[in-house]
């Protein structure tokens, strides 16, 4: 099911918006897939995953299994804690705490633990070395808390797996799910005018364009009427409270971002944003292919499956979210 929907996407962030979010086990599920269909599969990962067992709540997790021909770019230090047998193909030279990246291919099927870099720089290094030894499909798995794993630059398509381990409310699991649901939605945005690429701040009103560090240069482009603000670098709520001191003048001003993973904003911050402006936009987009959820919690509070699925699509719907809602348990027919 799920590898079906990835179509195109070359490179795909499974990312977790908590641990025992069900992440582990759709990618599982997508790696026996992508052997099945005669990919060459590259696995690495922002942080590390694979363990045997939770460290917080000290219970067993599903281990990362991968097949024989799969490349896994994992860090030294972790390579003897899987059981395969495999072939060093090269060292990155990137470093983390568990050594250096290496990148080696599997000979045997079996488990591995994945530990990768921690930069997006590294992340861009490590998916591109991927791909130059013969990758045709690539996976990075990380957590919520790196948004720059959502970044275009880094992958052009974005699994999202929530879990009842989230939170024992059903309903802010389902909220906050869908509030970064609706960041990876967002329409892409293409400028009528050139811009600088030095200035954070750009409004475009007509033909003009009003370029500045300082938001507060911008009020006449905002006074004439600008179709759009365009922010680069981090939106954060900081910047939504300046944004907001010219509030009356947004209406109809598109608020454009350069892409999802730049919007640090709290959900609060970016609806009052809405409120004000015309929307917002990005001007570069990353694929959202799927939001897979997992009614079981590791703290023991669990959801019921067909209520969860539910109000996670029921909530998709209400926010004009057009993405699958795929029940963890049902990748197993991926």
């Amino acid at each position: 099911m799920l590898y079906g929907l990835i179509g195109n996407s070359t490179t795909v962030s499974v990312i977790g918006m908590c641990k025992n979010a069900g992440k582990t086990t759709a990618l599982n599920k997508l790696i026996r897939a992508c052997d099945a269909h005669g990919d060459v599969l590259g696995l690495t990962s922002i942080g590390r995953d694979g363990e045997r067992s939770d460290l917080v709540t000290n219970t067993k997790k599903p281990e990362i299994f991968v097949q024989s021909g799969t490349v896994i770019a994992t860090a030294a230090g972790l390579l003897d804690e899987g059981d395969i047998s495999r072939e060093i193909l090269e060292s990155t030279g990137i470093s983390t705490p568990l050594g250096d990246i290496i990148i080696v291919r599997a000979k045997s099927a079996g488990f591995v633990q994945i530990g990768g870099p921690s930069m997006t720089a590294g992340l861009t290094i490590i998916r591109d070395r991927l791909k130059a030894v013969g990758c045709t499909r690539v996976f990075i798995d990380g957590a919520i808390s790196r948004k720059s794993l959502g970044a275009p630059q880094v992958a052009d398509g974005v699994i999202l797996c929530s879990g009842a381990s989230y939170d024992v409310d059903m309903r802010k699991t389902v909220s906050d799910t869908v509030y970064i649901s609706e960041l990876f939605s967002l329409p892409i945005y293409k400028p009528s005018q050139k811009l600088p690429a030095d200035k954070k701040y750009c409004a475009i009103a007509g033909e003009s364009v009003i370029a500045a560090d300082d938001i507060s240069e911008l009020a006449p482009g905002l006074k004439s009427g600008a179709e759009s603000l365009i922010i680069r670098g981090a939106l954060t709520d900081k910047t939504a409270a300046e944004i907001l001191n010219y509030g009356r003048l947004l209406g109809g001003t598109t608020i454009v971002a350069e892409d999802a993973s730049r919007l640090l904003l709290t959900r609060a911050a970016y609806q009052k944003l809405c409120r004000f402006a015309e929307g917002f936009a990005v001007l570069k987009g990353t694929k959202l292919i799927a939001v897979t959820v997992n009614p079981f919690s590791a703290y023991g509070s669990h959801y019921d499956e067909t209520a969860f699925s539910s109000a996670m699509q029921n909530a998709a719907d209400e926010a004009y979210v057009s993405v699958p809602i795929i029940n963890v348990a049902e990748v197993c027919n991926a």
